[in-house]
């Protein structure tokens, strides 16, 4: 075989059951039942064989089905939303993890029986995946009793995929076919570093230091997705309390909102109930009605002095006809806007005083002495008329 064959062997043949019958190009063979063709290439380089069956759409590299794909944009475009939506660190152990799925296999039947000595052997291994794009594998330092060595690749294909992007993950297959690799041969555990990255110029390239360790790429998984499982609860802790203090803020304000209504009301309601009514340039009415707490006493006072002051009264009325029970805060509520009143130099009126109200005033030792007191409303109203 001279040297074009040895570089590129390309035949044509034609698959019958049972056997594979090899043809040069454009020969046909008749089966029994009918003319079967078939387009199939083949092609030996660096001991890595290649088959296209062309007429069926296949590739075969060491007979497993194939397929070739750009670096970028397709490969790029297949991986870096899976990095972008899971992250770099999970993406790159999920990706080490899968390209250790085969180690032993290319251990047993590659690296090992390519060579004398599996340093050989990984070497010869280099040159096979050299061939579909995988980087060239160099193996500057092995020390198979130390357990420790430097594996450096030039042009990856995970870094030749990646030139010229903003964000950068590595080449986390390699390191996990490293990993696999070097735990076979070392027959212990062993972790792979990435070191020397190199990811411009006309050259990319990558070291793997390589040496004994308890890390696996399972462990380092689960270690991750526990970080990233405390991290997930964590936020849901800070949500939770970011809700609560929302919700406890928005109470807060609901209540201060409900009590300011309350609030508005009750004055409301103690206006409507001590209201001031002017019956001439002189005489203020003000009819009492209900019962008095401290807050409506102040009330009352505060609207009286007011409207004496407004309206230059010189005669008051306060009517208690709508005050159901007259106790001693009512009284001393009373005595309060009478002497108020009196100190602005206008006359009180005392009106609607019942019967049993008289009796429960002198029981207790009220003295409405400075106050003019009427039965009727009628009768103080006529009073405050006369002395004008």
């Amino acid at each position: 075989m001279d040297s074009l064959q040895i570089r590129v062997h390309f035949v044509k043949c034609v698959v019958l059951t049972y056997e594979r019958v090899w043809f040069i190009p454009g020969c046909r063979r008749r089966s029994m039942s009918n003319e079967v063709f078939a387009d199939h290439y083949a092609l030996v380089l660096n001991r890595a064989p290649f088959e296209w069956s062309v007429d069926e759409g296949r590739l075969r590299f060491f007979g497993i089905p194939s397929a070739l794909l750009w670096l970028n944009p397709s490969l790029l475009k297949i991986l870096r939303p899976l990095a972008d939506e899971i992250g770099i660190p999970l993406f790159r152990l999920l990706v080490a993890h899968s390209g250790s799925f085969g180690t032993a296999e290319d251990y047993h039947n590659v690296a090992k029986a390519l060579g004398a000595t599996f340093e050989e052997g990984l070497l010869a291994w280099g040159e096979v995946i050299s061939t579909i794009g995988w980087g060239r594998l160099e193996l500057p330092f092995c020390d198979m009793q130390q357990r420790r060595a430097i594996v450096r690749i030039r042009n990856p294909w995970e870094l030749e995929m990646q030139r010229g992007q903003p964000v950068n993950w590595g080449c986390p297959f390699l390191q996990g076919k490293i990993i696999g690799l070097f735990t076979h041969a070392f027959g212990v555990p062993c972790w792979a570093d990435e070191k020397n990255i190199v990811t411009d110029g006309d050259e990319t390239s990558v070291e793997f230091h390589v040496y004994e360790s308890n890390r696996t790429i399972e462990s380092e998984i689960a270690i991750l997705r526990e970080a990233r499982e405390r991290e997930r609860q964590q936020r849901l802790l800070d949500e939770i309390a970011a809700k609560t203090l929302e919700l406890q803020k928005a109470n807060e304000e609901r209540l201060q909102l409900q009590e300011q209504i309350i609030a508005m009301q009750a004055r409301t309601l103690a206006e409507l109930s001590t209201p001031l009514i002017p019956l001439n340039k002189r005489v203020l009415l003000m009819p009492l009605i209900g019962a008095f707490d401290s807050q409506r006493t102040q009330l009352t006072v505060d609207r009286l002095l007011h409207g004496v002051a407004e309206y230059h009264a010189s005669v008051v009325i306060l009517d208690i006809t709508g005050v159901p029970v007259v106790d001693t805060h009512v009284a001393s509520a009373l005595m309060q806007a009478a002497q108020a009143v009196r100190l602005l130099g206008a006359e009180v009126v005392l009106t609607g005083i019942r019967p049993e109200v008289a009796q429960t005033l002198v029981g207790m030792g009220v003295s409405l002495q400075g106050i003019v007191t009427r039965g009727t409303l009628q009768s103080g109203i006529e009073y405050a008329n006369s002395t004008q």
